[in-house]
């Protein structure tokens, strides 16, 4: 255990240090201050550095997005890069200063790159000059880039959780198709009917399998009955009030009557569902994203049943979890005005038309784009492509990173799951798991705050 935390802190240590000496004989820092009346100079050559893992479609999508800034901004260039592999050699070429103008980098590593490393500039005061009209943008995704109020990832689409369904299961039970609207005590109704027992007591049918212990899922769920779980002004976590409690409580409740699959179930409880884990077909309602429409078309095509997507339900206090990678600015940069130009330029139409109407493109992050056709595309014909832009006022981060600082965040992330397992298994009833975490999360903050 000492060998391994050693490890850790070198590992940190080497980062830092990179970081530090990476800093040196490069260009000054640009903090994103833009003055009254300061006309910005937007022309000339900038880098974006792109995700390289998106395939021949993706490529598409950042060359149409860079084509299409060329010809509003006719004095600048854009020279497209494709190589960012991961999240750990994306935090080594910032530290070595190899990383373009503009770069992708996950929500998650929004506080660190702006904080904790300084490496991103703040792009707040280019909204007014660049007439960005944020009113316009879907807030939930946008505030995966915000620290302390101000934007320094742009979110290159709208991305919030939904279900995609096996409609021929809700016609052999005699439902409808769940309505616009439907809320938590109407997605347990349709749970209870949907769930096939056989004689040996394994699940043949369950009402669904949606993953509570990922980061979108628990944390609607977290403020979905009125919890206010984090405190970022008082620096604590609240797991225990009632109203955060009574929310995990009624999803343990549901997988305890077996009307949806359990997270974290003993061996013997997985034994039972061994049938439908797995199959797309016999766990009706699964969760999902726009991104993974199309696959999921051809997987419910394979089984040859009818298939629809359906708004996520609506908790008493509506809330869906949302979440999107994105471009923020090398703070580094030669050319500060024109690069934050080009990463606020996913902020407006004619960007979103570019990126998100490539083959692979996914739901724009403008609002006056969200009944436009040029992006409904990948499902079937009757597709309710409306699931994907529903309520988008009810959204709510879904990252813990992007709510609390990292040190907090990592031990949610590692903890959360045993708030499901332990239950199940006998060792801690849920409530004490919440407030053993609880407890960890705030002594941390007492140490990184002092």
């Amino acid at each position: 255990m000492r060998k391994t935390l050693k490890l850790i802190l070198l590992g940190m240590l080497v980062v830092a240090a990179a970081f530090s000496c990476g800093s040196c004989n490069r260009e000054e820092i640009h903090y994103g201050i833009v003055e009254k009346g300061q006309e910005l100079v937007i022309g000339g050559n900038v880098k974006i550095s792109a995700y390289n893992s998106a395939g021949e479609e993706g490529k598409m999508s950042i060359r149409a997005l860079a084509s299409a800034f060329e010809s509003a901004y006719p004095d600048a260039t854009v020279s497209v890069d494709i190589s960012i592999t991961d999240q750990a050699s994306t935090a080594n070429r910032i530290a070595s200063g190899d990383i373009g103008d503009v770069f992708f980098f996950w929500e998650e590593d929004t506080y660190s790159y702006a904080v904790s490393n300084n490496a991103i500039m703040n792009l707040t005061q280019y909204l007014r000059p660049l007439g960005i009209d944020i009113g316009n943008i879907y807030s939930g995704t946008m505030d995966l880039g915000r620290i302390n109020g101000n934007i320094y990832m742009v979110a290159r689409d709208h991305t919030h959780v939904m279900l995609y369904y096996n409609r021929d299961a809700l016609v052999s039970a005699g439902l409808s198709d769940p309505p616009k609207g439907w809320t938590w005590d109407d997605f347990k109704n349709y749970c209870e009917k949907l769930t096939v027992v056989v004689d040996n007591g394994n699940y043949e049918q369950v009402g669904a399998r949606i993953d509570f212990d990922s980061a979108p899922n628990i944390i609607a769920v977290l403020q979905g009955w009125g919890g206010k779980w984090f405190d970022t002004v008082n620096k604590k976590i609240d797991l225990t009030s009632e109203n955060v409690v009574k929310g995990v409580g009624e999803v343990i409740g549901l997988m305890e009557k077996g009307y949806i699959v359990p997270v974290g179930g003993t061996s013997e409880m997985n034994g039972k569902y061994s049938n439908v884990l797995n199959n797309r077909v016999k766990t009706v309602f699964t969760s999902g994203v726009f991104p993974g429409l199309a696959s999921t078309c051809k997987e419910f095509e394979s089984y040859g049943v009818d298939w629809n997507v359906c708004d996520w339900f609506a908790y008493p206090v509506h809330s869906v979890g949302a979440g999107a990678t994105g471009f923020g600015v090398y703070n580094r940069t030669k050319n500060p005005d024109t690069a934050a130009a080009l990463a606020l330029f996913f902020y407006t139409e004619e960007g979103q038309r570019a990126y998100n109407g490539q083959i692979g493109g996914s739901v724009p992050n403008v609002r006056s784009l969200a009944l436009d056709s040029f992006w409904r595309v990948g499902g079937k014909e009757d597709t309710n492509y409306d699931a994907f832009v529903s309520y988008p006022d009810c959204d709510v981060v879904g990252k813990f990173e992007c709510v609390v600082p990292p040190e907090i965040a990592q031990v949610l992330k590692s903890q959360i799951t045993s708030v499901f397992s332990n239950h199940f298994s006998g060792k801690a009833s849920y409530t004490d798991t919440l407030a053993k975490i609880e407890e960890q999360c705030n002594q941390k903050w007492k140490v990184i705050f002092g």
